[in-house]
């Protein structure tokens, strides 16, 4: 049996050498393909940046250092130093930025020539001509539009033009500058240079084309799993590009997430600034109460009363202050929100009275404020929106109360746990007791003061040049080798093609052969 496997084995091998005439070809063919698919593919580098995610800045004055670490930095948003990297990311990647990003790097238009048998890619600096168009022309594209354009002697000796939106379009022997009218729009072409006798294509892309290619082109992840560093990378031939592309990513986020923290400080200043003049009178009038009831009470040893603590546990003392404050706030809301004038009004947020809530229904004023400027006041989209905001407005103001109840709640419970405490206090004069009350308001009216101010300067921080939110750790930088085409790989697929086709073509003539025996 074995002697028999053998002698098949032995004619198998002979009859594939017998087909040699089909399989040579067909690997010949196979590796010239792959070699002009190396010869002509552009060679693809990964371009890749990083950039750090920065929270809420550092090194602030002392007094916001002081009001971070009481806990009263947070209830205006301003408590937390964090970021989540992930909605950083989607911000980042989102089709607003994106686009604006696309916008200003000219992203609709693509130029290429040939140099030897590779296409290349030409960058803006690069161009014989220049390509006029207008914003509307861009914005109102539907399809892509292909200018195929030979330069002969300084001019455009043929020019043809292709899109889904019109008919094919002609041109021969023009001069620059000159206009091509296309059923979407006219395009000029003016020079800018020398011009090499050379052919090239002209590629304009709809808006919400180039958005998605771009999409699909540009990956951006987070270095590592617990990582504040995003990391941008994509692969092109066309380097300066690639560059010019991840740079623009990182400066629109900054630009954005700056844009995004002035308005939010804004919206806020104004009322910010109603409570700073209301606290500055307030502690003015206490400031002069106390100096009045000092003179009349004749009390010369000012360090001995300053002394005296009227809580006794400095915890509780910082809970019940911190709570007051914010009961103190949420009144302010709650009034600013009950007064007639205000009813389509943005609300100022405050961590911990629904802040999602409160963003969405700030969105809707803006909304309606756009509405305003382009719109009648009897427009349905503008009445509905109206309703809206009167129903949120409504459901807020039940939903801050019940919180403004809560926080009742919880400080009344901390005056009580700290009765026993008081007690002591109690045992003192009655001139004592009155001068420490008015210090301990004096003191929370100070507290308040910091930290309205704090909201201010964080204002102006905001506005501040340096004010980012990501800091660049790794500018643009491209592989040494490139990704794209890999050599070896596409002479491995050659192969296996190859294989796969002699095998295929070797066993139909088989079949064939055994059908006419």
């Amino acid at each position: 049996m074995t002697k028999d496997e053998n002698i098949h084995l032995g004619e198998l091998i002979k009859q594939m050498f017998s087909y040699w005439k089909i399989y040579v070809p067909i690997g010949l063919v196979c590796l010239i393909g792959a070699i002009i698919f190396l010869l002509v593919t552009p060679k693809e580098f990964a371009v890749t940046s990083r950039i750090q995610l920065l929270g809420e800045k550092q090194g602030m004055l002392s007094e916001m250092k002081m009001l971070k670490s009481s806990g009263l930095g947070g209830l205006l948003g301003g408590g937390s130093s964090g970021v989540n990297v992930e909605d950083e990311v989607m911000v980042m990647t989102s089709r607003d930025n994106l686009v604006k990003v696309i916008s200003d790097n000219d992203m609709q238009f693509e130029v290429t020539t040939r140099e030897g048998l590779k296409k290349k890619i030409l960058n803006l600096n690069e161009l014989p001509f220049g390509i006029v168009v207008t914003q509307e022309f861009l914005d109102e594209l539907p399809h892509p539009i292909e200018v195929s354009m030979k330069i002969e002697n300084g001019e455009v000796v043929k020019l043809t033009a292709d899109s889904k939106s019109f008919k094919t379009i002609k041109l021969t022997n023009q001069k620059f500058p000159f206009t091509l009218n296309t059923s979407s729009g006219s395009i000029m072409f003016t020079q800018l240079g020398t011009l090499p006798d050379k052919k090239y294509v002209v590629n304009l892309y709809p808006l919400q084309y180039a958005y998605e290619a771009l999409l699909k082109e540009v990956y951006v992840k987070p270095s590592e799993t617990i990582s504040d560093i995003v990391e941008i990378t994509t692969n092109s031939s066309n380097i300066p590009g690639a560059f010019r592309l991840l740079n623009g990513i990182m400066d629109r986020y900054n630009v954005y997430s700056k844009g995004v923290k002035i308005h939010d400080a804004n919206l806020n200043a104004q009322f910010v600034r109603e409570r700073l003049d209301t606290i500055t009178m307030e502690l003015a009038m206490l400031e002069h109460q106390i100096e009045n009831y000092k003179q009349r009470n004749k009390m010369p040893d000012l360090e001995a009363y300053g002394t005296v603590t009227y809580m006794g546990n400095k915890e509780t003392e910082r809970l019940i202050l911190e709570t007051e404050t914010r009961l103190r706030m949420i009144d302010y809301v709650i009034n600013y929100m009950q007064k007639p004038e205000n009813m389509y009004s943005a609300i100022p947020i405050i961590e911990g009275l629904g802040d999602k809530a409160i963003l969405a229904y700030n969105q809707l004023a803006l909304d309606r404020q756009r509405l305003l400027q382009t719109s009648e006041a009897g427009n349905p989209v503008l009445q509905l929106t109206e309703i809206q905001l009167r129903e949120q407005r409504k459901m807020l103001l039940e939903s801050i109360e019940s919180i403004r109840n809560n926080t009742q709640i919880s400080l009344d419970a901390l005056i009580a746990k700290d009765t026993k405490l008081s007690r002591q206090v109690d045992q003192l004069p009655t001139q004592e007791r009155e001068f420490i009350e008015m210090k301990r308001q004096q003191k929370m009216k100070e507290t308040m003061y910091l930290f309205l101010m704090q909201k201010l300067q964080e204002k102006e921080l905001v506005n501040s040049p340096d004010e980012i939110a990501g800091r660049v750790v790794d500018k643009p930088y491209a592989s040494y080798k490139h990704v794209f085409p890999k050599g070896s790989v596409i002479l491995i697929i050659a192969f296996l093609l190859a294989c796969m086709l002699s095998a295929v073509v070797i066993g139909v003539k088989i079949a064939v052969s055994k059908k006419k025996g």
